[in-house]
Formats: C-alpha cells, structure tokens, sequence
C-alpha cells in the first residue's frame, strides 16, 4: 500500500502490508495529539497503521471481516474507527488504542457492506449503512438508535457504496448505489428522495463519492470496466466523458476545490482539481 500528498501528488510512505491479503478500502484518523493513524479493512478484520511512517499498529481484536471503514467522534470527543462487519454489525474502536468502543450494534440483515458518517442540519451525527438487506439505514451515532425508517434501493439489491455531501440550502445530500444499476438519492434527514433512481448501464460500482463541483453536487463512480463516470446528482444528467480508472473517490480541499483521485490496475494514482466556485 501506499499514501501520496493530495495537494502535491508526491507520494510519501509505503506501508508493509501481506502482499496476499486483499485490502477492502482504508480511512484515516487525525489524532489530538498529532498522529495520523490509517486503518485498512480485510478479510481478517481490521488493521492500524502509522500513517507517517508505514509501521504496523497491529490488528484489533474483532476477527469478523470488515468490509468498509470509515471515522466518527464519539460523545466523548474521542476519534473512533467503524467498521463494516459481514456479521451483519457494525464495529467501533478507539482509533488511537486500536480498542473496542462498546459491544458492536446490530444494523442489516446479512452483512453490512458500506457505511458513511454524517451531521444532518440540526448537528444530529448519523452513521449510514448499506448492505444485503436491500436498504439503507440510519443509526444515532452516539446512541446507536435507528433514526427513521429504512431507505429502500433496487428490489434484491446489495448496497455497496454510501457517500454525502451538503446542499448549498444546508440539506444534506444520502447517496447510495446498488448492485442492480442504480444510483439512488434522499435527503438524509427526512427520507425523502431525489426524484427516481438514475440508471447506470450494465456496471458493478467499485467506488462511489459525490462532491460540489461549479455550485452543483456530482456524483462521481468508478467501475470494473475501467471507466469513470460523473452525474449531477440532482438532476441525474450524465457529465463529462468517462476516463480511466479503476478506483476513485473526491473531496475538498481547504481552499474550497474538488479533489478527484483516479487509481488505475497498473498502480498509477491520477490527480484532478476542479473548481466548485
């Protein structure tokens, strides 16, 4: 595995990690005391790493596997890791002690693929998840309390990617794509969704970001044919022309702009800035 600067495109540590294990997705945690720690979730669970200089922080304790992970701050003000387990819950630890933050809680029937994080207007924090139950759900992120009801997708479908961005009107942006070729959007405090599902074509979604981009939200999805392809999650117009890409995800840089990172097979990272004014 490897780690490069977002603004620079140099890369700057390479971590020693089993060269047979196959590494779901990772997220990094910035530590009050300065440290950034990285976790990466596998078919053994969960792994910690110094992010500044590529050492192993070992494994936690769960041995279920976790097929997503993302960060959340507890009640407590403490930085945690969440991890989405194929036991059909979702998994808490302390991401600068690599402990378990209480009993797991029980989300989806079969397993929880994907989850996301996310503050809805009024400050409520909200962990999302995805997974074999065809819906998306919502849970209080410090109670653990289901919040509303579920969030139908696609008939039989799996939810693989969740990701959210925030309206200029303050609304929070749920996006969600499925096994079955469809993206779907809600409002992610009442439910409510964006118009119908917009259909994707024949693809399996590797990646799934949505970002403002020139005033507007775009969803942006990498799949396993190699491309990458963008939408106005709004409307559900198509952008641009599809390139390259095997993995991407987008996020904003301080200064306002868009990010969108493209991983292609050969190991090549691609760096492209777009401008949300």
């Amino acid at each position: 595995m490897r780690c490069w600067d977002t603004l620079s495109g140099r890369r700057v540590v390479d971590f020693e990690a089993d060269p047979w294990l196959i590494v779901h997705n990772g997220a990094l945690a910035h530590l009050p005391d300065g440290r950034l720690i990285l976790a990466t979730s596998d078919p053994e669970g969960l792994h910690r790493w110094d992010a500044a200089t590529g050492q192993s922080l070992g494994r936690v304790d769960d041995a279920t596997t976790i097929w997503q992970v993302t960060t959340a701050i507890s009640a407590s003000g403490r930085t945690l890791f969440l991890g989405a387990g194929i036991d059909g819950h979702l998994h808490r630890w302390d991401a600068a002690t690599g402990e378990p933050d209480g009993p797991a809680w029980e989300c989806n029937r079969g397993y929880v693929i994907t989850l996301t994080t996310l503050n809805l207007p009024d400050g409520t924090p909200l962990v999302v998840t995805g997974g074999e139950d065809d819906t998306v759900r919502r849970w209080h992120a410090e109670t653990g309390e289901s919040v509303g009801e579920p969030l139908p997708v696609s008939a039989d479908g799996r939810v693989f990617n969740l990701s959210s961005c925030r309206l200029p009107d303050r609304r929070v942006l749920l996006v969600a794509h499925d096994d079955e070729h469809a993206i779907h959007r809600w409002d992610a405090a009442t439910g409510k969704a964006f118009g119908p599902p917009i259909p994707t074509g024949d693809r399996f979604p590797h990646t799934t970001s949505v970002v403002p981009v020139a005033g507007s939200p775009r969803v942006i999805v990498a799949y396993d044919d190699d491309t990458v392809r963008q939408w106005n999650a709004l409307t559900g117009e198509q952008l641009a022309l599809p390139h390259p890409g095997y993995a991407a995800t987008a996020a904003l840089r301080p200064d306002g702009t868009a990010v969108l990172a493209t991983g292609s097979r050969d190991g090549a990272l691609r760096l492209d800035y777009m401008s949300t004014d």
